[in-house]
């Protein structure tokens, strides 16, 4: 067995021949260098002892990284990013088209038989409806049938009502 003196020995001359080689291979050369053995392809007629390894030795920072070469910038993309897999609900449908709210406001009634006539006010203006008048091309009267009134919205075809009140 070694003695603790002989034992330290050997450890630091190991230490500096690690050293030694570590900072040797570089030449004083900034850049660091790799030994790559590269052994060509044999045919399947060639003998193992006719070739030969080929040694080469190259520097790691004249090497190009990825496909773009020098100058060009090239994005990097975080292979940590967050990723999640929630897909958002498609969006609301929109609301079905709807007719404005009647421009008529109700003034009164005559009822001749069974012919009934409304007479109503859109703005400034004083109609006499009955059943079958067409207003403006926009409004049909389609039925007077105390207390309701109804009308069709003509550009939507969409029927809306309007309270005259009950029979006299």
């Amino acid at each position: 067995m070694l003695s603790q003196r002989q034992r330290w020995a050997l450890l630091g001359g190991a230490l500096a021949l690690s050293l030694l080689l570590a900072v040797w291979p570089d030449g004083g050369d900034k850049g660091s260098r790799a030994v790559v053995e590269v052994e060509p392809r044999r045919h399947a007629s060639a003998k193992p002892q006719e070739q030969a390894p080929v040694l080469l030795a190259m520097s790691i920072d004249t090497l190009q990284r990825g496909a773009s070469g020098e100058g060009e910038d090239k994005e990097v993309k975080n292979i940590f990013a967050h990723q999640s897999w929630f897909v958002p609900p498609p969006p609301p449908k929109p609301a079905p088209p709807a007719p404005p709210p009647l421009p008529f406001s109700y003034l009164g009634k005559v009822i001749d038989g069974n012919q009934v006539t409304v007479f109503v006010t859109q703005g400034d203006r004083n109609l006499a409806l009955k059943t079958g008048d067409v207003v403006d091309g926009v409004y049909r009267v389609d039925t007077i049938a105390p207390p309701m009134m109804t009308f069709t919205f003509l550009p939507l075809s969409m029927q809306q009502s309007l309270e005259i009140g009950g029979a006299n």
